[in-house]
Order: C-alpha cells, then structure tokens, then sequence
C-alpha cells in the first residue's frame, strides 16, 4: 500500500507526480561524497556506487559522448542538456573559468565540481515528471488505483505494526487495509507529519497534541534541512533575458514559435541555464557553494510580471546557495487536525558558518560579474548593489532577502543511531510493516536540487519492497 497526501481543501488546481510536476525541473544527481558520507555513517548501500545503478535506470541520456558506464539510456526520465545556449549563458560559463573554475562536460557522471550548462528532466523540450514517467505508463494495471481529494489522516497500528491506513475524501472517513505493507511517500514535510498524527514520534509532542503515543521515536520532525538562497540582480546591456520576453509580446510570439516549431528557446527551461558548484576555499572536503545563473530579474525569485516586482529593463541573477548548511530545523504537529499544516523552523542562519558562507558567496559572485567575459554585459548591480559592500552590510540584505529553494529533505532521517526514524531499509523504527520512500529519510541534502535523488531513492525503495516480498 503507497500513501501520498494531498489536502482536500486546497485551493490549487490538482496536479499528480510532487515537485517533478511543478519544480525547477533540473537534472542533478548530486555530490558523490555525501552519498558516500551516508554510507560511512551507517547506511549500507547508500553510497555513490550503491546507487548509480538507479541513477543508470531512471534515466534516458541520448547523447552519444556520454559515458556508458555511469550514464543511462531508455529510462522513464528525459535528460536534455543545454550546451552554448544563448550569449548570456556562453559569458557566465566563459566568466566562471576565468575566475578560476574548471568547466565539465557532464556534470552528473561523478564529477560535480566545476562550472556546466545545467542538465533538465525533459524530452523534446516537454517535463518528464514522475507522473508521466512512471505513472501514467502504470495506470492501466489492475493492482493500481489512484484516489484523488483524499487526504490521509493516519496510519492504523495494532501491536506495533502497520496494518493499514485511514483517509478522509468527500468528508467521510475510510479505512483500507494492507497486506503486506504501508508505505509513506507524501515528502517531508507530510511524512513525518502523517508519523506524529498515528502516534510515533516524539511522546512529550504527541501527548500535548492529545495523540495516543503509539512508538516513541524523538527523531521524527528532527532533521529538517533546505537550502536558503540569496541572490544578486543585475541590469543587462542587452535585450537578451527573460524580462525583455515578458514585457513584449513579439518577443512571446517569437520565443512560442521557437518552441512550437524547433522544441528550443526559453520556453523549454525554468529560467536557469549555467551553474558553478565550487569550494570557497581550498581547505573545504567538497564543493560548499552554488552560484547560479538565471537571465530574469525582479524584487525576488517570485517576480514574474510587474505587477510581482519584474524589473522593468533587460536583467539577470546569480543565485548563491550553500550546498551543506549546518543550520538545521524542525517540522511538528500544530494540532490533531489532518488538514492543519504543521509548524515549519528551518531555522535557516541559526549557525554563524552559514551566514559567512553567504558573505563569502557573494564576494565570489562580484568577481564572477568582473570578469572581461561578463562584465560588458553588465550596466550595473541592482541587488544588492555596490553601495553594499561591508560584511555588516552584507549579511543585513542576506537577512533580509533570504529565501527557500524548496529543498527540503531529512525529516524521516534514515542511519543507524539514537536519532534515527528509518533504518537503511527504510523501515521505520519500531513498527514492522512500514517503511518511508521519500527525500525525508535523506541524512544530509546529497545536491543542489533533490529532484533526481527523490527518484533514485523511489527506484531502490521499490526494489526493497520486491526483495521483501519475495
């Protein structure tokens, strides 16, 4: 039995398949050394070697130079990569090198370190979600049945073990039972949400919210990890970002008809094209630092229209993002409502190395933007500006302006110790015939975006799941 959980009041439009239907869309395996880090921890065969045969599997990489050994073809998921995608990109990518950073040709073959053009999860320029990739080839089986508007409200335990789970839909409560197993997969922060809600987690949180405590298991809502970003804007000298397509439309008309007859042009992206992972200084075991272009501009990373703070003038951003922040969260029950969102603290900048990394990230930035490659491009800084300039003044605007990726991962953590909510099967503690498969059993956050890493993880949870059963 597989548990998602969508709430039956939201006021969105339904959508299937997670972040993959709605996210960034970028194809990132992740750092080979903090898999490698989790198995060193405990977690035996959740190293980078363990998993890059998932890796292999989920993916559809149709490009001839690619590796063999460590790339895929076939798979459900599309992989395009952007390669000399337009002038902006081509001078971010040319700025990176000069800065000092070593460009690869194919980041996700183990590599990782170094300046791209970013990989996305697409085929012929369209989203290759786990919703077109896995389910929808799946719908017609007679083992499946997909319940939409219904909200899961526990997981039934009797004698410690998962028998089943009850859910809400259409304002009536319902019960199914399981055979062999539950399985969680509603992400991490309705995971361990749905965890607390049947009664396993922390007893003291679970006994004030009136919760029965099925298990004690303090662990559950601990470990809430993300990736703060911040960012530095800039006016372009030329009318070659996403800000000049949006304030014309010729300039839409032009870029659909890129789309609709050669499947290219911005309309095949989520407004990212070239990265940099890099070390921010020499003495760090692996790369600490993203610095991300984006050819968009605006007050945040939600400016889309003027009306949303679009900077009215050609523009671009560097996104700066600190890959391991050692600021670390929580995520609890608020009340025995299913339908209450719990309480979030990412506490993001509660450590002091956090907030110096950013300072360090975004000095690095302005000597990106320096360089002979970039720098005719740029008219001026318009965020947070060159008036800006001391660590004061710095960490001020970080303050300020810091904002979530969507990244969030670790709160069903898996590992061996005391804090520990899934062991390396992904069992959870304590209560037999239930397991977690989602991006909360993630010790650490293994990239810079948690997409792909999501899909390995459900591709050996399912061959978990098969081992057992047989």
């Amino acid at each position: 039995m597989y548990v998602s959980s969508v709430p039956e009041n939201a006021e969105f439009d339904f959508v299937i398949g997670g972040c993959g239907s709605i996210n960034g869309n970028l194809f990132v395996r992740g750092d080979p050394a903090e898999y490698d880090s989790w198995r060193a921890q405990g977690c035996r065969g959740w190293g980078y070697s363990d998993l890059l045969p998932y890796f292999r599997r989920l993916e559809d990489y149709p490009y001839p130079d690619g590796d063999p050994a460590v790339r895929g073809r076939g798979g459900p998921i599309g992989v395009t990569r952007l390669d000399r995608f337009d002038e902006l990109a081509d001078a971010f990518v040319a700025a990176c090198e000069e800065t000092g950073f070593r460009q690869l040709a194919d980041y996700n073959d183990g590599s990782y370190e170094g300046t791209f053009y970013l990989q996305y999860s697409t085929r012929n320029g369209l989203r290759s979600s786990s919703s077109i990739a896995y389910l929808r080839p799946a719908q017609k089986r007679p083992n499946l049945a997909v319940l939409t508007h219904a909200t899961v409200t526990r997981v039934l335990i009797e004698d410690k073990r998962a028998t089943g789970v009850e859910f809400s839909v259409g304002g009536a409560l319902r019960q199914v039972r399981a055979r062999r197993e539950v399985v969680l997969s509603a992400g991490p922060l309705q995971s361990p949400k749905l965890l607390e809600l049947s009664g396993v987690g922390n007893g003291e949180i679970l006994q004030k919210h009136g919760v029965s405590v099925m298990h004690h298991l303090p662990g559950v809502g601990e470990n809430l990890r993300d990736h703060p970003n911040v960012r530095l804007t800039f006016e372009c000298a030329k009318p070659i970002t996403i800000n000049d397509v949006l304030r014309s439309p010729w300039l839409k008309v032009k870029e659909g008809l890129r789309f609709l007859l050669k499947r290219e042009g911005l309309l095949t992206i989520c407004s990212a094209t070239a990265q940099t992972n890099l070390r921010s200084h020499p003495g760090a075991r692996q790369p600490d630092l993203v610095l991300r272009l984006l050819p968009v501009s605006g007050k945040d990373r939600y400016a889309r229209t003027a009306r949303y703070g679009l900077d009215p003038f050609p523009g671009f951003t560097f996104g700066v993002t600190i890959l391991q922040p050692r600021s670390v969260g929580s995520l609890h029950l608020k009340s025995r409502d299913p339908l209450e969102q719990a309480s979030m603290d990412p506490r993001y900048l509660a450590h002091e190395a956090d907030a110096q990394l950013f300072i360090e990230g975004m000095r690095l930035a302005r000597r990106v933007a320096q360089t002979p490659a970039l720098k005719s491009l740029i008219v001026r800084e318009t965020r947070p500006g060159r008036e800006t300039r001391d660590d004061a003044a710095l960490l001020d605007y970080i303050r300020e302006t810091v904002q979530t990726s969507w990244h969030m991962v670790g709160t069903c953590k898996m590992g061996v110790d005391s804090s520990a909510v899934v062991d390396p099967e992904l069992r959870v503690c304590g209560i037999a015939g239930l397991r977690v498969v989602d991006s909360s059993i993630c010790p650490t956050i293994p990239s810079s975006n948690t997409n792909v890493p999501s899909l390995a993880i459900g591709e050996k949870g399912a061959d978990l799941l098969l081992e057992a059963a047989r």
